[in-house]
């Protein structure tokens, strides 16, 4: 339809929107909304003094839109209105009345008079499913490829030290050669069990309701030599034995890399120290501790190749763990100016 010679573009442009399904509004030259559709103000439920201001400043003094929405949006819609883009697309987040956050598509298109620019047409369109299904791929084909990455470099060194002995059983006929390979294999098994658990999901991590004995737990780490070899004349003390509730198995793992991260860098020989308090489960050492502004990368580390040669898990597992019992993973400096991990919100049985 043709707008009428007394018709400007921009009240063209405003019955065009008012017919659309999709939220929609129009802008004048100097970024005021002149006009919105029915859509989007049940689409956002902004009051009219909010849809009917300059944009994108409204928005971000409101705290709808963040700064750097708001930048991204002024930067794309300015370029429409100086007449340097025909059709700009902004991904923007929006936080709405209700309090929801909204992911939408925006798309701005010119309105022309004479062979000027005298406004834009804005057209929403939600796409927050779709950006969550978008993210949740990426986060799992990051899983996977942390996944192949560990199994493909981490496990090459144990399989490599189990198959020599094996091969060298066999030449020399020397059986007892046969138990550094078992050893090496039982470390793969526990590798194999850090990866599955490091390669779910938290919320799919199923967990036992156990009464974990917290001594009985932190021997059996130490005795099983699943997570490396205490240095000579290093001690383990477990200061309260618990028992916690949790799932045992996956406490194994969380606890055990923790005690072998203390004996492998709490020094030439640390005191560890175990227990659970008012806020959780612990593992303090006297060793040199963790420089401040490194904690938050290595609350963060994940698969890849430790520079020390571990599994490069780090403690990431540690995280997973707590995460799936609905804990969180702190980390600190102990009393003795060492390192403290503590599974803040775990909690003793009796």
């Amino acid at each position: 339809m043709n707008p009428s010679p007394e018709s400007s573009p921009i009240d063209h442009a405003e019955s065009i929107v008012n017919a659309l399904g999709d939220g929609a509004y129009v802008l004048d030259a100097d970024r005021n909304r002149v006009f919105v559709n029915d859509r989007l103000r049940e689409a956002t439920g902004f009051d009219e003094a909010v849809l009917h201001d300059e944009h994108p400043e409204r928005l971000v003094e409101e705290g709808y839109w963040s700064e750097e929405t708001g930048e991204r949006y002024r930067a794309a819609v300015e370029r429409v209105l100086a007449g340097e883009a025909d059709d700009e697309r902004a991904q923007l987040t929006t936080t709405l009345a209700d309090g929801r956050e909204m992911t939408t598509e925006t798309r701005l298109t010119p309105i022309e008079r004479d062979g000027s620019v005298v406004g834009a047409v804005g057209v929403i369109r939600d796409v927050t499913d779709r950006v969550e299904r978008e993210r949740e791929l990426e986060r799992l084909n990051e899983r996977l490829e942390r996944l192949a990455g560990f199994l493909s470099h981490d496990l090459r060194n144990p399989l490599s030290v189990a198959r020599g002995y094996v091969d060298l059983a066999r030449e020399t006929g020397e059986t007892e050669r046969l138990a550094a390979a078992e050893s090496a294999f039982g470390r793969i098994e526990a590798m194999i069990d850090e990866a599955l658990v490091m390669a779910r999901d938290p919320d799919e991590i199923e967990t036992a309701d156990e009464a974990v004995d917290l001594a009985d737990l932190a021997a059996d780490c130490l005795e099983s030599g699943d997570f490396g070899d205490p240095p000579a004349d290093s001690d383990l003390v477990v200061e309260d034995p618990g028992p916690v509730a949790g799932d045992a198995t996956l406490l194994r793992r969380a606890i055990g890399n923790l005690i072998g991260n203390a004996f492998d860098h709490g020094g030439d020989a640390p005191a560890v120290r175990v227990g659970v308090d008012e806020r959780g489960v612990y593992v303090a050492d006297d060793g040199p501790g963790l420089p401040e502004d490194e904690r938050d990368r290595a609350e963060l580390t994940d698969f890849g190749v430790s520079p020390d040669g571990g599994t490069g898990i780090g403690l990431a597992i540690v995280e997973r763990v707590a995460a799936a019992h609905g804990w969180t993973l702190e980390i600190g400096e102990s009393a003795e100016g060492g390192f403290r991990a503590t599974l803040v919100g775990a909690e003793p049985t009796r």
